[in-house]
């Protein structure tokens, strides 16, 4: 199926594909299933399912990883976050999936999932609140899960999108004792203004349900993803904003929470100030 052709549907249809196969590898590990209710979602575009898509092959790469099963590169050049279409979604949907039968056949398991009818008329909420699932499962089987430190990597480069577009703002204090759920809390504020802005654009704004209970780090990280893709959709939209560059230093280490939480509560204020 040529890029262009790709509709939603299609991408939802390999999204339910991706979850069965995630939980027949879950059970496989013998890991319990993450049964909280599915995250409600509106207004989503590609291009949040493609950041959170991207989420996904990250965690199954390292779940492969983490099994012994050969290192594999992201084939895909990353498109501008304007151009994004369905058939981006599904270039890395099926990536995943190319992960998920490496994984399998390491693990020798022999079951298959058939195909999911695919349904016409789906909007892109529907694929991302499926790649969130799928994501949520993936926490569940792996062995060293997401950790504060990945989730400040992915807002850090995020804060740095905000400062090209003139989002300059100190850092804001530090506070101990800081849980995921504050730090998914400060998130969804930065996803609300970013997604606002990013609505002027190209509406409508995205928006997700309340927060899910016992938030975990793979939570946050999903939402973190969620902000850089539209603060990345922002910069491009934007032709004076000076460039991110590839060169530009990860940050690594080991974070807190409440390194999170603050680098968060920064980001808020960077945006704040981009109005």
């Amino acid at each position: 199926m040529k890029l262009e052709d790709v509709r939603p549907h299609d991408c939802l249809a390999q999204a339910q594909r991706l979850l069965a196969e995630v939980d027949l590898i879950r059970a496989e590990l013998g890991r319990a299933e993450d049964a909280r209710p599915p995250l409600a979602v509106a207004g989503a575009r590609p291009r949040a399912c493609y950041a959170v898509a991207l989420a996904t092959w990250h965690k199954l790469d390292r779940l492969a990883a983490e099994l012994g099963v050969a290192s594999a590169r992201f084939a895909h050049a990353a498109p501008p976050p304007p151009a994004i279409v369905p058939g981006h979604v599904r270039q890395v949907i099926d990536a995943a999936l190319a992960r998920v039968d490496a994984i399998k056949q390491h693990l020798q398991i022999t079951e298959a999932v058939a195909p999911p009818a695919v349904a016409p008329d789906q909007e892109p909420s529907a694929v991302l609140a499926t790649l969130v699932q799928v994501n949520r499962q993936l926490a569940r089987a792996l062995e060293r899960p997401i950790t504060p430190g990945d989730v400040y990597g992915v807002v850090a480069r995020a804060s740095s999108y905000a400062a090209r577009l003139g989002g300059v703002a100190a850092l804001a204090p530090f506070a101990r004792g800081r849980r995921p759920a504050d730090c998914y809390r400060a998130l969804a504020a930065c996803l609300t203004m970013v997604a606002a802005t990013a609505a002027r654009h190209a509406g409508p704004a995205l928006t997700l349900g309340a927060a899910p209970p016992d938030v975990a780090p793979g939570d946050v990280y999903d939402l973190a993803w969620l902000v850089l893709g539209e603060l990345a959709f922002v910069h491009a939209c934007t032709a004076d904003a000076a460039p991110v560059s590839a060169l530009e230093p990860p940050a690594t280490g080991h974070r807190l929470p409440a390194h999170v939480d603050q680098l968060a509560r920064t980001l808020a204020a960077q945006l704040a100030a981009i109005g």
